[in-house]
Formats: structure tokens, C-alpha cells, sequence
């Protein structure tokens, strides 16, 4: 796996100690000093590559102080983020109560890669994320192909 793409599934269990074993086929893409955080709809936590953070960052750093909804969005997202993570001798993370709480995660847990950084989610959630997405496939692949494969779709 290339430092800057994550993709796959698997399964673990947070300990009681709220900490979890990053799989090994992650580590060397997430590097050291990485950031914790809430994923983008705030269903799971992601883990950034320091590049991919620095992008976000810049990204927020456009919204004017003015606009009160985008800064209630990027206060959200940068109050539930830890900065310059890394991963103890045994490649454990731990995963603050407060984000194991907001993304409703109990014990089992599920990893997955999503390109340029790395969900955690609670195993049943993403079951019924999943079950939900499939039900939905043909939708999805329509808005997919329109909106992003197309000529002149958003690149």
C-alpha cells in the first residue's frame, strides 16, 4: 500500500484501556504525527496522514470568521482533533472517551480505507451503513458516474 492510499476492512476490538492495535498493513501510511478526529458526517473517527490533515486544514482556513454555520462546522471538527499522534511499541492508539462516545463505538470495531486517510468505525454501525449503501447501489453509482466520471463533472 502506498504511503497515501488506504483501502480494506478489518475487524479488532478496542481494549478496556480504550486503546486499539492499528493494523500493521496502515502503519507505514499514516506515518508519524499524525491527526485524530471525527470523519466528515461525524459517523466514525478518522485517522489523517499529516498531508491529508495539512489539506483539511487549508480547506477550513478559507472560512471567513463571518460565517457563523461554517465556523460552527470547523469548530466542531478542530475541537475533536489530536494532532501529532502516534502509535505506542505495540502500534496501540488510544481513542479519547469523548470520540469513542460521539461515534457511538463500544467494543468491536472496524477499519476502513478510504483513499487518502483511514476510517475507525463501531463494527454494527458500519454493518448498517453498509446493508443501507447496497440497498442504495444503483442510486449511488448513477450520482457517482454523473457527478465525478463524466466530462465536466466536479473533479
Amino acid at each position: 500500500m502506498a504511503s497515501s492510499e488506504f483501502s480494506g476492512h478489518y475487524a479488532h476490538n478496542i481494549d478496556p484501556k480504550g486503546r486499539v492495535t492499528i493494523p500493521a498493513a496502515y502503519r507505514a501510511g499514516l506515518g508519524d504525527g499524525f491527526t485524530l478526529g471525527l470523519n466528515n458526517d461525524f459517523t466514525a473517527l478518522a485517522l489523517y496522514p499529516a498531508e491529508a490533515w495539512r489539506a483539511i486544514g487549508e480547506r477550513m482556513d478559507r472560512i471567513p470568521v463571518s460565517d457563523a454555520d461554517g465556523m460552527a462546522y470547523a469548530r466542531l471538527v478542530k475541537a475533536f482533533s489530536y494532532q501529532d499522534q502516534s502509535l505506542d511499541a505495540q502500534g496501540r492508539l488510544l481513542l479519547p472517551a469523548k470520540l469513542r462516545e460521539m461515534a457511538g463505538m463500544e467494543r468491536a470495531i472496524c477499519f476502513v480505507g478510504v483513499g487518502r486517510f483511514l476510517e475507525i468505525w463501531d463494527e454494527a454501525r458500519f454493518d448498517a451503513f453498509c446493508a443501507k449503501s447496497i440497498a442504495q447501489l444503483q442510486p449511488l453509482m448513477q450520482y457517482v458516474n454523473d457527478r465525478y466520471f463524466k466530462p465536466g463533472g466536479t473533479q
